[in-house]
């Protein structure tokens, strides 16, 4: 009998993953993050080990959670079948290899791209959007598809144990604890690009010093922060759904 609480505590659990999982899709549709909407993908990581992933093909602004795909870390399917994107393999080994995130996005943003094709190493921390990655950016240096497992190893150790990774003329991978985070790195992310892209216009822009950036991010990095924004996030859409 408790066996079987358990099992449907497990299931309710997953079920209420994959709902905030259609909404961080459509989140970041909204905000102009998954314009290529077919492509990109954006996973969450179970307690016991299940990723779940949007079908390949399927819109950012269309999935719903009934429709996610759930894999094993070997990426064989263990609720739902269909068709799964190739670079599932990105999403797995990165879980692999950092068993402190929980969730993972993959998109193609318009200025992330951008500064990917001129990136010099360093992204300045204009704002408090660049504060998070005081860190530093990690650069894979590869325009390709990630669809091969020696691919994958050599993204997930490029990322190491920082929160975001800039693709060479391809995109970003964000990383985090919760599906909270990761949406909101990925946003940041895409803000910081551009604050950093249109300020090098003007030369010698003024920048937030590592020290002060520190003690920012130990502020804004934080649950409590990220659900705060979260929230916003999700009262926005529902303003802007049709009635």
């Amino acid at each position: 009998m408790i066996h079987f609480f358990l099992a449907k505590a497990g299931a309710a659990m997953n079920e209420d993953l994959k709902h905030k999982l259609e909404q961080a899709h459509k989140i970041l549709f909204m905000e102009g993050l998954a314009e290529d909407t077919t492509r990109g993908h954006l996973t969450v990581k179970t307690e016991n080990h299940i990723v779940y992933i949007k079908p390949w093909g399927m819109g950012f602004e269309e999935v719903k959670a009934q429709e996610f795909l759930g894999v094993d870390l070997d990426g064989n399917f263990v609720d739902g079948a269909g068709r799964l994107h190739s670079e599932l393999i990105l999403h797995l080994e990165i879980y692999r290899q950092r068993k402190d995130v929980f969730s993972i996005s993959h998109v193609h943003p318009f200025y992330a791209i951008l500064l990917s094709s001129v990136f010099g190493g360093k992204m300045a921390r204009i704002s408090q959007h660049g504060v998070h990655f005081v860190k530093g950016i990690s650069f894979y240096e590869f325009p390709q598809l990630i669809n091969s497992k020696q691919q994958a190893e050599h993204l997930a150790q490029t990322l190491g144990d920082r929160s975001a990774v800039l693709m060479k003329n391809h995109g970003i991978v964000t990383v985090g604890g919760t599906i909270e985070e990761a949406v909101i790195l990925t946003i940041d992310f895409e803000k910081a690009a551009k604050e950093h892209l249109l300020s090098s216009l003007f030369g010698g822009a003024a920048e937030i010093s590592a020290e002060v950036a520190e003690k920012m991010n130990a502020k804004i990095h934080s649950m409590d922060q990220y659900r705060m924004l979260w929230s916003y996030y999700c009262r926005k859409l529902e303003r802007l759904r049709p009635e």
